[in-house]
C-alpha cells in the first residue's frame, strides 16, 4: 500500500534579518528525513523568513516534524543570541 502525502502544511518564521533566516535554513537542511516515505520538509528563505513547507502522510506525522523543526530553530536562535555581535569580545 503506498501512502501519498497529502496533508499538508506551510510555517513562516520571521527574523529580523536576511542573514538569520539563511543561517536557519542552512542549519535545519541538512538533517534527513528517517521516515521519507511518510514525510517531505523543504526549507526556503523569503527575504527575511524562513519558509517550512511540510507535507506528510497524516496530520500527526506533521505535527511531530513541526514540534522537531520549532525546537531546532528554537536552539538556532539562543545561538544566534548568544554569539551575534560578539565580534568586539576580546579574550585574554
Amino acid at each position: 500500500m503506498s501512502e501519498t502525502l497529502n496533508h499538508k502544511l506551510v510555517l513562516r518564521i520571521p527574523f529580523e534579518t536576511n542573514k538569520q533566516s539563511e543561517i536557519a535554513c542552512n542549519s535545519l537542511n541538512p538533517d534527513p528525513i528517517l521516515k521519507s516515505r511518510e514525510l517531505d520538509v523543504e526549507f526556503e528563505i523569503d527575504k527575511n523568513t524562513l519558509v517550512c513547507k511540510f507535507s506528510g502522510t497524516s496530520d500527526r506525522v506533521i505535527r511531530v516534524a513541526i514540534s522537531n523543526v520549532i525546537d531546532n530553530i528554537k536552539t538556532i536562535i539562543e545561538c544566534m543570541d548568544e554569539f551575534d555581535e560578539k565580534k568586539e569580545v576580546i579574550f585574554t
